[in-house]
This record gives C-alpha cells, sequence and structure tokens, in this order.
C-alpha cells in the first residue's frame, strides 16, 4: 500500500531559504517605484512647502478643469465596460470550447498589443473618413460628414472601454466561475425562467467580481495618458495631460510634482478604501 506524500503548504518554505528569492524583486520595487516617488514628493514639498502641495494645484484653473475631464472620462468608461464586462463574462462561460477560446484570446490580445498601437489603430478608425466614417456611409448611417466622433468624449470612451475591458471582465468572469450549478438547476426545477434565474441566480452572484472591476477600471481611466492625448478634444484635457504639460512646456517642475503627489493620493485612498470594503485583491486571488 503506497502512502500519498505530504502536502507542503506555503509556510513550510519559510525555513528553505525561499525568503531569499523575495530580494530582487524587493530591490526593484525600492528603485523604480518607491524612490521616485519620494524624489516627487521631496521636491514638491521642499519647493512649495506641505501646504503649498494642496493649495498650488487647486488655485491653477487648468487642474481643476482637468479634475472634471478626468473624473467624467472615469465614469464613462467604468459605466459601460460594466456593461459589456458582463455581458462578455457569461458570454465566455456559457459558449462551446471553441469559441470561448476565441472570445479569451480576442480578450487577451488587449493585453499582447502595444497600447500605442491599440490606440494609433483607433485613431485611424476614427478620424474624419477614417475607417468608422467610411461603414457607416456605407451602410447609410451617416452623411457627408461621418460620425464626428473623433475629438470628442463619445469618441473617447470607446477605445478607453476596449483598452481597459480586460481588467473588467476577469473578476466576474472569476465570480461566474464561482457559482454553484447546484443553484441553476434548482432554480430551474422550480420553474424559474431563465430570465429570472439570470436576475436573481447569476447577477447577484457576479456583484463581488463586478465592484472589484469597476474600481479597477475607475481607478486605471484616471491616471491615462496615452490615448486622451491622441483621441481627445484639444480643450478637454485629463489630469494626466494637464501634468505632462506642467512639466515639459512650463517646465514648473514644483507644481507638477504637486499635481502629481495630489493624483497619488487620491487613487491611493480610493483604493484601500476600496479594498476594505470590497474586498478587490480577493477577487484577484480567486481568479
Amino acid at each position: 500500500m503506497t502512502t500519498a506524500a505530504p502536502q507542503r503548504t506555503p509556510g513550510a518554505l519559510a525555513g528553505t531559504g525561499a525568503r531569499a528569492l523575495l530580494l530582487p524583486p524587493a530591490l526593484l520595487l525600492a528603485v523604480a517605484l518607491v524612490v521616485p516617488l519620494v524624489a516627487v514628493v521631496v521636491r514638491s514639498a521642499g519647493d512649495l512647502g506641505l501646504g503649498g502641495v494642496v493649495s498650488e494645484p487647486l488655485d491653477n484653473a487648468a487642474f481643476r478643469s482637468g479634475v472634471t475631464t478626468t473624473l467624467v472620462l472615469a465614469v464613462l468608461t467604468t459605466v459601460v465596460a460594466l456593461v459589456v464586462g458582463v455581458v462578455y463574462a457569461l458570454a465566455m462561460a456559457v459558449a462551446r470550447p471553441g469559441l470561448a477560446r476565441t472570445l479569451w484570446a480576442v480578450l487577451l490580445l488587449t493585453f499582447w498589443i502595444s497600447l500605442l498601437v491599440r490606440t494609433y489603430g483607433w485613431l485611424l478608425a476614427l478620424q474624419p473618413n477614417g475607417g468608422l466614417d467610411y461603414v457607416a456611409a456605407e451602410a447609410g448611417l451617416a452623411g457627408d460628414g461621418g460620425l464626428g466622433l473623433f475629438q470628442t468624449m463619445p469618441g473617447l470612451v470607446v477605445p478607453m472601454v476596449h483598452i481597459l475591458l480586460p481588467y473588467m471582465v476577469l473578476p466576474i468572469y472569476a465570480a461566474v466561475q464561482s457559482i454553484d450549478p447546484n443553484h441553476l438547476r434548482a432554480a430551474r426545477s422550480l420553474g424559474a425562467s431563465s430570465t429570472l434565474v439570470l436576475r436573481s441566480v447569476v447577477l447577484p452572484a457576479l456583484r463581488s467580481g463586478a465592484l472589484a472591476g469597476t474600481v479597477i477600471v475607475f481607478i486605471l481611466s484616471l491616471g491615462f495618458y496615452v490615448t486622451p492625448a491622441f483621441l481627445g478634444a484639444p480643450g478637454d484635457r485629463v489630469l494626466a495631460i494637464v501634468i505632462g504639460e506642467v512639466f515639459g512646456r512650463q517646465r514648473d517642475l514644483a507644481l507638477a510634482s504637486a499635481m502629481g503627489v495630489l493624483m497619488l493620493l487620491a487613487v491611493l485612498v480610493l483604493y484601500f478604501v476600496s479594498d476594505r470594503l470590497l474586498r478587490i485583491s480577493e477577487q484577484w486571488e480567486r481568479f
């Protein structure tokens, strides 16, 4: 009679020297992330003072306008991504294996293809007389002026959703996989229609994944630069572009650093509060 080998828990590796493997990533994190952040904070506080780190950006009209544009863009992107993400995750869960693999491949292309390449592709599609205008004109959906989506908020939301969709789909799909099939069979055996099962069993089970995806997409939307820079309207600049202009054109390093510090603090507070209330990190562990 053979005996099964004892399973080793993660804690059993503590005395094997495995902790030394954490040293290289810890050093990389310190050099690539912590040191630059500390330098930004020191530069802004040293030149403007602690009070100026808050007051100087808030007194800047471009900063206030950028905050408004960024919030509007982030909210619209998150709402659209949530609706599309729920449908996409459910489609992957119920599709046949071949179609499911295709949906996975299409989704993962978002990670494999460069952000700049994807943004430039949308630029070619959305620009006047571009690909979308040509298709719309051939289908009789637009006149000589085309769809008029280039450098508009709707025309910017669509590429943003395309780029950020995986961050919404993955936690929702993890929630779909956690649904007990017995609950679905029990609901159907009690006479519930497919619509009622979806509304009363499936969608409530997706709540945790949907909340996680919503927070992640919203936070990522706040810091986007490349896509709004290519596709956004010149008069509607997001906060990342405003900071870039203050740093690159005006050469006001202290003000740019202060704007970056406020933006970073807002994102960190939003994430930690959301993680405390909604346990966002647990959704990624489940996946």
